[in-house]
């Protein structure tokens, strides 16, 4: 009778070579299992359960493989969008992080704020491009949430100011004394839209600034 020499299991994974990627994708995982079945045991096959175990194994690592390349798909597609839509910010002025006010003569301009809780006192002063306090304007009680306030242009006299450059700082605080948090928002035109690393970024009164930072748009 010939003699069957069993092949040692130990050379289950020979001829697979190391990608230099310590994870196992669903092709690694394949060659292993192919590798176990031409390298077992004849006389001590793989049992039948443990190799309906093992395909369900790779069943599921192909499933998820899949559900990743799926997900890795629908959000370049949401990039892609999310880009293509921040090119209509062109040419509309915008409110984005910031306390800069660009006064022009005779106009008047919309100071935009935000307070994160509800205040019983709010002020916003106003400065000229020296640091110099030109008007101080008292809101009173505010609820929390996005306010505007529409500036006339004038001091704290009442008198019309230059034309220039001008910046606005808004304090608050609640029924306790205690200050609440504020965002103040500054108005600016759109010139560019430029994407960086697959951000869009507007480019306001010559700053870049991420698109996701802009809070109101105007036509």
């Amino acid at each position: 009778m010939p003699i069957i020499n069993p092949i040692s299991t130990t050379s289950t994974t020979e001829g697979i070579a190391a990608t230099g990627d310590s994870s196992l994708g669903k092709n690694d995982f394949l060659q292993i299992l192919v590798a176990q079945l031409e390298a077992q045991d004849p006389l001590s096959p793989m049992e039948g359960q443990e190799f309906a175990s093992q395909l369900a194994q790779f069943s599921s690592l192909e499933q998820l493989t899949n559900v990743n390349t799926n997900l890795e798909t629908s959000q370049a597609f949401d990039i892609a969008l999310s880009n293509n839509s921040s090119i209509s910010l062109i040419g509309k002025t915008v409110d984005a992080p910031g306390n800069t006010i660009d006064l022009e003569s005779g106009e008047v301009e919309s100071l935009s704020f935000s307070l994160d809780n509800d205040a019983t006192s709010t002020t916003i002063d106003i400065f000229d491009s020296t640091g110099a306090k030109v008007s101080t304007v008292d809101l009173g009680a505010q609820a929390s949430g996005l306010h505007q306030f529409v500036w006339n242009g004038t001091n704290t006299s009442g008198e019309l100011l230059p034309a220039g450059n001008y910046t606005f700082n808004v304090t608050a605080s609640d029924s306790t004394g205690n200050f609440v948090s504020t965002n103040t928002f500054s108005a600016g035109l759109v010139t560019d839209i430029i994407f960086e690393e697959g951000q869009a970024f507007a480019i306001v009164n010559g700053q870049k600034l991420a698109v996701n930072q802009i809070s109101k748009v105007s036509i």
